[in-house]
């Protein structure tokens, strides 16, 4: 494989990658809570790296050290706060501090979200649209009166009696989390979450960080990236075809 091929595929894999995560951004442009994600780039290793794996390829290895952009891509979570809604809803709640995140108790454990737009279930319980427990600072929040509403300290209040109060924990460090849902996210290295003291707009939901003039730009721009890079392989290829069927051809 040819020096001008590993960049071409190389530069591809990063654009096709690129655009599955725009599309899956744009995609949740409605979800509450969303936070969009962007591509980084990482250096391989020559054994991370297609030539490895061919025995039989003698140049491969100096091949790629003359070509030490042929990269591998990952992901990274943009944790930058969306815009805030007003619903009118009482039990709906968006934080106000950056890093701060609700806790949500899910069958593999504690999961954390921005995602403010909670309901009660049918045995009273403060729950997801999805049905999971929404954790208070004491356990599952129980509401059992008509009237209830979440106030500005994340309390859960009916009348003039408090019943429970939203768990809010704080991430110096978001790094550390990964996404599990479109909204929801769950401790995956070091990051180590602090409980605080809550700080919400009530009757608000926070919104997708996604903007999506922006993402339909990406889009738009990244597929004109990977065309390039697809038609500049084909051209490669075409060339190298044409020495193959030229060398040792006899000059008449």
């Amino acid at each position: 494989m040819d020096i001008g091929t590993y960049a071409a595929a190389s530069g591809g894999v990063l654009q096709m990658r690129k655009l599955e995560v725009q599309n899956h951004n744009l995609a949740n442009i409605d979800t509450v809570g969303f936070k969009g994600q962007y591509v980084v780039p990482i250096q391989q290793s020559f054994d991370q790296t297609l030539a490895s794996t061919l025995d039989n390829d003698p140049f491969g290895a100096a091949d790629h050290a003359r070509v030490p952009n042929v990269a591998d891509v990952g992901t990274a979570i943009d944790f930058s706060q969306g815009p805030i809604r007003n619903t009118g809803n009482p039990f709906d709640a968006a934080l106000r501090n950056a890093n701060d995140f609700f806790v949500i108790n899910s069958p593999q454990g504690p999961l954390y979200t921005r995602a403010g737009n909670f309901a009660i279930s049918q045995n009273g319980e403060l729950i997801t649209q999805d049905g999971l427990q929404v954790q208070g600072d004491g356990g599952a929040i129980l509401i059992q009166a008509p009237g209830a509403r979440i106030t500005q300290d994340g309390g859960i209040q009916i009348g003039a009696n408090t019943v429970g109060r939203l768990q809010v924990v704080h991430f110096d460090d978001t790094t550390g989390l990964e996404a599990v849902s479109a909204a929801r996210f769950r401790i995956a290295g070091g990051a180590q979450p602090v409980q605080v003291e809550p700080y919400v707009e009530p009757q608000t939901i926070e919104m997708s960080n996604v903007s999506a003039i922006t993402g339909m730009i990406d889009l738009i721009t990244t597929n004109r990236a990977f065309d390039a890079y697809s038609k500049a392989a084909q051209t490669i290829d075409s060339l190298n075809q044409i020495s193959i069927n030229q060398v040792g051809k006899r000059i008449s």
